[in-house]
């Protein structure tokens, strides 16, 4: 039976803010062979450099982690950027890899793909029933096309695509780039520098009436790399779970 640690994993955005966790994770349980694409080195908005990327690194199992992200002020200003950037490095990707006979795909999307006016806590169900939040919409969206395309896949080819969402995250190695970084590093850096400052107060986004889940990085590494994980279908019956 394949494991993880005979398997050959490409993570995009394995250099990032979570792929660096996934990567150790995947280190930790034997695996030898993880190659991480770099942008300067492969373009994954480009069906070509995808393809030499997969000639070079041939991978049974990729890990899609990749994306251009940023917080509320990002989201505002660059929409149609994160939106096609998003989607076609997500769609070209798990293309080519069905293509390829890469045995197993695990797109992972984000929070902002859940309809704005969602019951909190969210539920699964619900993820359809909506619009997203407007600020970050084009980039949920564009995330969450990915979801139809490995249900899509999985339906007609039989291929082995999985979509898994986490909440949003904090942790070592965070981005605290003020004009990028997501609430909790934009909130620690704020309140460093008022400190720093002697200031009375700091001003943030919103209302602060908003109901936020956050989750510790490595607590998301780990379960991305179980859904990860090759596992046989009695294994699953077992456990009345379908990740593989």
């Amino acid at each position: 039976m394949r494991t993880l640690a005979n398997s050959r994993v490409v993570v995009t955005g394995g250099a990032g803010f979570l792929g660096r966790h996934v990567v150790a994770k995947l280190r930790a349980r034997g695996c030898q062979e993880i190659l991480v694409p770099r942008a300067k080195d492969y373009d994954l908005r480009d069906r070509d450099d995808i393809a030499r990327m997969l000639d070079d690194s041939r991978p049974q199992i990729i890990i899609h982690l990749a994306a251009r992200v940023g917080g509320i002020g990002a989201n505002r200003e660059h929409p149609g950027s994160f939106f096609y950037d998003n989607l076609t490095m997500g769609v070209q990707l798990m293309e080519h890899a069905r293509r390829r006979k890469v045995a197993k795909f695990v797109a992972v999307g984000t929070v902002c793909a859940y309809p704005k006016f969602a019951s909190v806590p969210f539920r699964e169900d619900e993820i359809w029933n909506g619009y997203p939040e407007e600020t970050n919409a084009p980039y949920g969206l564009a995330k969450k096309m990915l979801l139809v395309q490995a249900q899509a896949y999985r339906q007609e080819y039989g291929y082995n695509a999985i979509f898994l969402i986490p909440v949003n995250l904090y942790g070592p190695w965070d981005n605290f780039n003020p004009a990028s970084s997501h609430v909790i590093p934009a909130l620690v850096l704020k309140c460093q520098e008022a400190i720093d400052q002697g200031a009375e107060g700091i001003t943030v986004w919103g209302t602060g009436q908003a109901s936020r889940e956050f989750l510790y990085v490595e607590d998301a590494a780990e379960g991305i790399v179980l859904a990860t994980e090759p596992v046989s279908y009695t294994h699953l019956r077992a456990h009345e779970t379908v990740l593989d």
